[in-house]
This record gives C-alpha cells, sequence and structure tokens, in this order.
C-alpha cells in the first residue's frame, strides 16, 4: 500500500469506541414497565382521539368531549412518563 491509501482511512480512538459502547447499553437497557407504559398511553391516545373524532362526526358532543379530554390526559401522561425515563436514565448514567 501506499501512504495515500492510509491517509484516507477513518481513525477511531479507544475513547470514541467506549463511548460509543456507552451509549448503546444505554439504549438497550430500557426497562420492561416503561415498554408497557409507552404502548398503554401511545393505544390509549390514539383510541380516545379516534372516539372522538367518532363522536364529533356524528354530531354527538358530549361523548366527543370527554374523548377529546382523555385524549389530553393521555398526552400529559406521555410527556410525564417521558420525563420519568429521562431522569431515570441519567441517574443510571
Amino acid at each position: 500500500m501506499t501512504d495515500t491509501n492510509t491517509k484516507d482511512e477513518i481513525q477511531i480512538d479507544d475513547e470514541e469506541a467506549f463511548e460509543h459502547e456507552v451509549h448503546l447499553a444505554l439504549i438497550r437497557q430500557v426497562p420492561i414497565g416503561l415498554i408497557f407504559a409507552r404502548i398503554l398511553v401511545v393505544s390509549g391516545m390514539s383510541f380516545a382521539a379516534a372516539g372522538g373524532i367518532f363522536f364529533a362526526i356524528g354530531a354527538i358532543w358530549l361523548p366527543a368531549l370527554a374523548c377529546a379530554g382523555v385524549t389530553v390526559l393521555f398526552l400529559f401522561l406521555m410527556f410525564f412518563i417521558e420525563r420519568g425515563a429521562e431522569s431515570h436514565s441519567h441517574a443510571r448514567s
């Protein structure tokens, strides 16, 4: 090989490789309860929003408003769960 071929290669030092492995390990270690909470909140929010749209199209206003309120409640729960997951991941690192 010539010197021109070695200049084009990307060099990664050990510290960068270790940081990359640490980040991958943090991504992989998500608690199972958090996964179930995310699934339940997103599913509940989608069903509540779909119900609200269904009732609003049918001009049934009280159930439509109730479903809209439940959708907003699930939205706040999603932010609360994600904030808790973020603080949990920072506490572990």
